[in-house]
């Protein structure tokens, strides 16, 4: 099959075009996934500092996290997340909330017994 040097000008054209319009939409994608991060990280900051003003009880028993921060591989951490939401769950008299990766309790009582539980 022959081309002519215009149709291949043209394919040629055409494709950077689409790898142009490509790589904007790579970069949009990526730019809205990073500031979604960075909105549910002020939110829960700024939720945490609330609350904690409020008198709730933040936790700090994850063994997610370590003493420079979370560890780089929270997915291994799952089954303790999903352990704890239930024992939460079917013990805890007062509210609760999971806020980044650490549980904050309401009533001082659940925050105690989940920290002796939990530690």
């Amino acid at each position: 099959m022959n081309f002519s040097t215009e149709c291949i000008v043209s394919m040629r054209k055409w494709i950077e075009e689409q790898t142009v319009i490509l790589e904007q939409e790579m970069m949009e994608s990526k730019a809205k996934e990073i500031q979604e991060q960075i909105n549910k990280e002020l939110f829960e900051d700024l939720m945490t500092g609330v609350l904690k003003d409020e008198g709730w009880i933040q936790t700090k028993v994850n063994p997610a996290f370590t003493d420079i921060g979370i560890n780089i591989v929270p997915s291994r951490f799952d089954h303790w997340y999903s352990q704890t939401a239930e024992w939460i769950h079917l013990n805890a008299q007062g509210d609760y909330k999971l806020l980044k990766g650490q549980w904050l309790f309401k009533d001082p009582k659940d925050a105690t017994m989940f920290i002796l539980r939990w530690s």
